[in-house]
């Protein structure tokens, strides 16, 4: 019980106050849309770096590893996989089924810019969900539970998702456990980092669909058709069951995996050690 309040402390501070933190840095005055998004998601990501520095060393003295170095290329395929699968397949199934169609590319400038805008989001999301405070509370509850806290800041940071449809929502969700499974099979961190860039450069930059902020441009032209259970409707990848029935397939699939290298770790009479203990 000691150890819930004081990580539960551990998190009002490091969670909360590195979200007030990044919110009150000035941003800088220009007419680029991309330099603005740019500086944004860069404050957001030095914010977060500086308190997982901050933390480890000075809270956890130490004695908590969140970066895994080790096997990069295999993290950064487990992380590339996640995305691209339940991205692939469904663009592909709506697209044959004529649900998802393609109407010509967008003149988009300063795409190294956008890019490295969604790629600083995305490892600034994973170092405050997936980082320090994953490792924390996995240090002493188990995966499940880990998962509903992480889930639960998850669903801090995006509450209008509940007024988007009941099947983008549980999408969202499940995106969320999917990034956690991939963090706890990889024990890493670059894994869900790669996986959460991939999907949303894809997803949003590239086919115009998920909705990273309303400034964000689109490559493509993309639209929906049919029923919109299906294809989306306005909502379109994000809103589709066949995205749903992927994410529950991949989830599925890493916790067959987990529980596989659960029974092999106890059948060699001891569970193994996670590189982050």
């Amino acid at each position: 019980m000691k150890n819930l309040i004081v990580n539960i402390y551990k998190t009002l501070f490091f969670f909360d106050l590195a979200i007030i933190v990044a919110y009150y840095i000035p941003e800088i005055k220009t007419e680029n849309t991309a330099v603005l998004n740019l500086w944004r998601e860069g404050v957001f990501l030095a914010v977060t770096i500086l308190f997982t520095a901050f933390f480890l060393k000075f809270v956890e003295h130490g004695k908590l590893r969140v970066f895994n170095l080790k096997n990069k290329l295999r993290h950064y395929s487990i992380g590339l996989l996640t995305a691209v699968i339940p991205l692939g397949v469904t663009v592909l199934i709506l697209w044959l089924f004529k649900a998802f169609t393609f109407s010509g590319m967008n003149q988009t400038g300063s795409i190294v810019l956008w890019l490295l805008a969604i790629l600083f989001n995305a490892a600034a999301t994973e170092l405050l969900l997936r980082g320090y405070l994953y490792r924390l509370y996995r240090k002493f509850y188990s995966l499940p539970a880990v998962t509903v806290v992480i889930t639960l800041l998850f669903i801090s940071l995006n509450i209008d998702m509940f007024s988007k449809g009941v099947i983008y929502t549980l999408n969202m969700l499940l995106m969320n456990i999917l990034l956690c499974l991939t963090a706890e099979y990889s024990y890493s961190l670059l894994a869900p980092v790669t996986a959460h860039f991939i999907y949303n450069a894809a997803s949003s930059f590239v086919l115009g669909s998920f909705s990273l902020s309303d400034e964000y441009p689109a490559l493509f032209n993309t639209a929906s058709a049919g029923n919109k259970y299906f294809s989306g409707g306005d909502l379109k990848l994000e809103g589709s069951a066949v995205m749903l029935l992927m994410n529950i397939a991949l989830c599925a699939f890493f916790i067959v995996r987990l529980k596989k290298r659960q029974k092999q770790s106890l059948n060699r009479r001891g569970k193994r050690k996670s590189p982050y203990r």
